[in-house]
């Protein structure tokens, strides 16, 4: 299988984009993903994030991925073989204010190891477990959708073809104060969303001040809004919605909370 070592100007952009070196040193490779023929830890999908960050306290976590060799593992619609995936780009989304960020601006980066099989350390070959670190010290708090960004290299007809891929609904929680002074709450010690995932009726607990919830889908859509009776449960009707994704936010004079709903019909 021919593998990108040509794609070199392509991989000094991601090399723009990502850091190769660290203080932290090279994650490791080793995540369990038992028999499976592709997998990526955590998987938004089932529920797994990244671990919550903090303001001006050093930080790091791990993103596991196990590259498959043909690409119908991933999308039965590419039955293909699949020569390699490079982790090109993180998106952030403020849950609150809808602005998209860099990872650099919340004070962080990704630091890929592709064990050395290509010159660029964020291009994964097919049939191998990589990682890649996401790490730093988080210097502005906030609820952000991430999104990992790649591009899945095909082969047809010997040449590898490139097709866009994204790790999606991933929920990166950094604790801290924001610049108006607005506590960015913790999911651990504010709201109750249950139950997650839901098949049609959930309900928004532990709502102690007036406010509002919003629900919004991956596309920033509004599903449903409505004001906060503090003391209450807010009950919310999803029938009718898409099986996906949804966030949840809530937001009062003194905390903004944001968290993950999934709904599955």
């Amino acid at each position: 299988m021919k593998h990108l070592y040509s794609i070199l100007g392509y991989g000094l952009l991601v090399c723009s984009l990502f850091a190769s070196t660290s203080s932290w040193g090279q994650c490791e490779a080793d995540f369990d993903f038992g028999e499976a023929l592709w997998g990526a830890s955590p998987d938004a999908s089932i529920g797994e994030q990244f671990d919550t960050a903090y303001v001006d306290t050093p930080y790091m976590d791990v993103f596991h991925v196990l590259v498959p060799t043909d690409a119908s593992a991933i999308d039965p619609a590419f039955d293909l073989p699949l020569d390699s995936v490079v982790l090109v780009s993180t998106t952030l989304v403020d849950t609150i204010s809808l602005a998209t960020l860099d990872l650099e601006e919340v004070g962080l980066s990704v630091v890929c190891n592709n064990l050395g099989t290509s010159p660029d350390p964020c291009t994964f070959i097919s049939g191998e477990q990589y990682c890649a670190s996401l790490e730093g010290t988080p210097a502005l708090a906030g609820v952000y959708q991430m999104t990992l960004n790649v591009q899945a290299y095909v082969t047809v007809f010997g040449i590898a073809v490139a097709q866009p891929y994204q790790f999606t609904g991933y929920i990166l929680d950094i604790v801290g104060d924001d610049t108006n002074g607005v506590s960015v709450a913790s999911e651990v010690n504010q709201i109750e969303l249950y139950p997650n995932p839901t098949d049609g009726i959930f309900n928004v607990g532990n709502l102690t001040e007036s406010g509002v919830v919003v629900v919004r889908d991956m596309a920033g859509r509004i599903m449903d809004q409505r004001m906060i009776s503090p003391g209450g449960t807010m009950t919310i009707d999803s029938y009718g919605w898409t099986s996906g994704i949804y966030f949840v936010k809530v937001e009062t004079t003194s905390y903004h909370y944001t968290s993950r709903l999934v709904v599955k019909h």
